[in-house]
């Protein structure tokens, strides 16, 4: 269901969020896993292992519209990634192989991944090889693939609801 992609090792931190500045995400359970900015340069600067031969800027810059999920520190946090970034070692990145990855269904995936991820803690790292052999549920459509229209709709309903419910509240208290 998913495609793991390749880390690299922490360039230059900046902090502050401009337009010419990469995120950077770290193996942390805030502000959506990132810990600082990093030029492009900076990131081309970086040895993947900190040491010894680099790799080239595609192996560095991953496009967006993934998961993330830390491997360590803040165990099983999963994140929703609309645009490019860079991320430590620490940061498994997954894209969907034969769907596109909505927000919606990330946000679904995301609750899943992360009651795996509680399985796993800093002295059990949740890398890549466990991941592979985790079981994550998942509704599935009558061809036993995962159904994503599903997962989409389920998603939309919970925030109709969640409109609905503070709308009401909204009324109750300043209505009446």
């Amino acid at each position: 269901m998913f495609l793991f992609c390749i880390n690299n090792k922490k360039p230059r931190m900046i902090n502050e969020n401009r337009a010419d500045l990469i995120p950077f995400l770290g193996a942390s359970a805030y502000n959506n896993g990132i810990t600082g900015y990093c030029t492009i340069k900076d990131i081309e600067n970086t040895s993947k292992t900190g040491k010894g031969k680099n790799h080239e800027l595609k192996y560095k810059i991953f496009k967006g519209n993934c998961i993330t999920v830390t491997n360590n520190g803040s165990v099983g946090c999963a994140y929703f990634q609309k645009n490019k970034f860079t991320c430590s070692h620490d940061i498994t990145v997954l894209y969907l192989k034969n769907h596109e990855l909505t927000k919606n269904i990330a946000l679904f995936l995301i609750v899943q991944i992360e009651k795996v991820g509680k399985l796993f803690s800093y002295a059990r790292k949740w890398r890549p090889k466990r991941m592979k052999s985790s079981m994550i549920m998942l509704p599935v459509n009558n061809d036993e693939k995962p159904d994503y229209e599903y997962m989409e709709k389920y998603i939309q309903n919970i925030k109709i609801g969640n409109i609905e419910n503070t709308v009401k509240f909204l009324e109750k208290k300043y209505l009446y």
